[in-house]
């Protein structure tokens, strides 16, 4: 498997990453958040800005000023835009023209290191949008969610490959278990597509409190990084950013 370079953060070698992420509909919040994510003692290796949850997201000039300021707060922590669709456990509902507008203004803004293109919530080919972010230099995380179930084996596998032939630089995958044999797999999708060498860098979870064991277990199964939080939850099952440090520098020390 690969490693990617995300500003100053090498993805995909030693340690899984922690990335946690500012989410607030107020632009109050959003400084808030940005704040204490920056007072930590041991800030996160990457913060995710949830773009949908942000009330004035689609005026963009307004928009462009908030991302500005969660730039200069973190200084040299990378950031990741991210806008959740509501068909994928997002706030709010968005058109494909629409999406495409938005993630080339957040790359095009010089702000953000980082976009997350939703590999298959339009019905349309994202291959010319993953070129235009990476014209701007951006890397790109291809994302699929399914909070309804977790998928067979091999669909979760075909999944992630389907991500790096679009081009995309990181492939993530978050589903819903059911059971613990549903975690167990999607540990397995995951050590099968890390395994490869030609593979991009890889992020998986199974969410909720069962799937916790996933956000963990990183480094064995070959996930390259995991969601905590600082604050606020963005997604079911994450957890408190210095308890999973500590989590994983232990199976780190010991691997």
């Amino acid at each position: 498997m690969k490693c990617v370079k995300i500003g100053n953060l090498n993805v995909g070698e030693g340690m899984p990453k922690i990335c946690v992420p500012i989410v607030g509909a107020a632009e109050a919040e959003i400084r808030e958040a940005a704040a204490a994510i920056v007072s930590l003692e041991n800030p996160p290796d990457l913060v995710e800005w949830r773009a949908d949850w942000y009330e004035h997201i689609f005026d963009w000039q307004r928009a462009n000023e908030i991302v500005k300021e969660i730039r200069e707060q973190l200084k040299e922590i990378p950031l990741l835009f991210t806008f959740r669709t509501k068909n994928e456990g997002g706030e709010r509902k968005i058109e494909w023209n629409q999406y495409q507008e938005l993630l080339c203004h957040a790359a095009q803004s010089g702000y953000v290191d980082a976009v997350d293109v939703e590999a298959f919530s339009f019905g349309n080919p994202v291959e010319g949008l993953v070129e235009q972010l990476h014209r701007e230099q951006m890397v790109v995380i291809g994302s699929n969610h399914d909070f309804q179930q977790t998928p067979e084996t091999e669909e979760m596998v075909r999944r992630l490959y389907e991500m790096r032939d679009f081009g995309m630089d990181l492939a993530k995958l978050a589903v819903m278990p059911r059971n613990a044999g549903d975690v167990q797999r999607l540990l397995a999708a995951t050590c099968q597509a890390a395994s490869d060498s030609e593979m991009c860098p890889i992020i998986t979870m199974s969410m909720s409190g069962q799937g916790l064991i996933s956000r963990m277990s990183g480094e064995i199964f070959g996930s390259v990084l995991t969601f905590a939080s600082a604050g606020r939850a963005s997604a079911p099952g994450q957890i408190e950013m210095g308890k999973l440090r500590q989590i994983l520098a232990i199976i780190h020390e010991n691997q």
